[in-house]
């Protein structure tokens, strides 16, 4: 625990320094990385340390994002915006996982993505309630008592801020008793059975930590882009996060941040360079499946290993003395 609060701390102060040594478009850049980050740190969770893994968590992101949309017409406190985000995603991630729990591997991923797509059609066919197609403008502005939020740097920090407390909330969680349950579950669920454990619960627990997290990425996301459309509950939006978590690496804390950094800078910056930046990115996800075996946080680790590696001390040979 105290190298973690070490590490953070140096990371945060890090994060201070970007706006410094950024043009505006790097920190508008690396604000969207630290609002898909904990988005993929939702995602991550259960695929890593819960064994669910899901196509329709995207859901989760677009009721968050459209709740902000549709309750910020009504209600101005920002605060109270966030929270009802969360909360409904919460509830229905509650709702829906006492359903999809029920089934396992293939049978849960394939009804979440039923989920996420009912999703859809129903934000697509409402187009008075929710735009359609076309999606609708946010109206609500994020402001947390120091008035409205519009500069991009102070959307930098808020959300820095953001990414950093959903860090250490969801460390401090793995490593309390019921997330070494869950993690319990995911190792070995027959023995946790056979212990007594209801692994229903522990499984819905975590499905719905992992969509109020979601959740409350979306509410940032709609802040910040200030705009929402059908397409943040698609299955490729899904696909998208999921494969930052793959990059990243499944079953760490921070692979999938990592993940969702490496994916957005190549979508960004690359993307403006050649129109075949999937070609790129499909390169790297085949590379590091085949050789990282874990993402490339595991990589890192590899190559830390390797560079630490103590050198073996020479012995140096006995002298026998003589004695006369």
């Amino acid at each position: 625990m105290r190298r973690f609060l070490i590490g953070m701390s140096i990371f945060s102060f890090l994060l201070l320094l970007v706006p410094f040594a950024f043009p505006n478009y790097g920190v508008y850049i690396t604000t969207e990385i630290f609002i898909m980050a904990i988005f993929a740190l939702s995602l991550g969770y259960i695929m890593g340390y819960a064994g669910l893994v899901s196509l329709g968590h995207a859901a989760f992101f677009g009721i968050g994002a459209y709740t902000i949309a549709i309750l910020g017409e009504h209600i101005s406190n920002s605060y109270l915006l966030i929270l009802l985000a969360v909360l409904i995603s919460g509830i229905i991630a509650l709702l829906t996982g006492a359903i999809f729990i029920r089934t396992s591997a293939f049978y849960f991923l394939m009804i979440t993505l039923a989920f996420g797509q009912l999703l859809f059609a129903i934000l697509w066919q409402f187009e008075s309630f929710t735009g359609g197609a076309d999606g609708m403008s946010v109206m609500a502005t994020l402001n947390l008592g120091a008035g409205a939020i519009g500069e991009t740097n102070a959307y930098y920090y808020v959300m820095a801020i953001a990414f950093i407390l959903s860090v250490i909330f969801l460390y401090f969680f793995i490593s309390s008793p019921i997330g070494s349950a869950i993690r319990g579950v995911k190792e070995n669920e027959s023995r946790m059975k056979a212990l007594g454990h209801n692994i229903r619960f522990y499984k819905l627990i975590a499905y719905t930590l992992s969509g109020m997290m979601a959740g409350f990425a979306g509410s940032l996301y709609a802040f910040f882009n200030s705009y929402v459309s059908p397409d943040l509950v698609n299955w490729v939006f899904s696909g998208e996060v999921m494969l930052m978590v793959i990059i990243g690496g499944v079953g760490t804390l921070l692979g999938p941040a990592l993940g969702s950094a490496i994916y957005i800078v190549i979508q960004h910056y690359v993307s403006s360079y050649t129109d075949y930046w999937q070609m790129i990115m499909g390169a790297i996800f085949v590379i590091v499946v085949l050789l990282g075996r874990g993402g490339v946080i595991h990589l890192l680790m590899d190559l830390r290993k390797k560079i630490m590696v103590p050198m073996p001390k020479k012995q140096l040979p006995k002298v026998e003395e003589e004695i006369t």
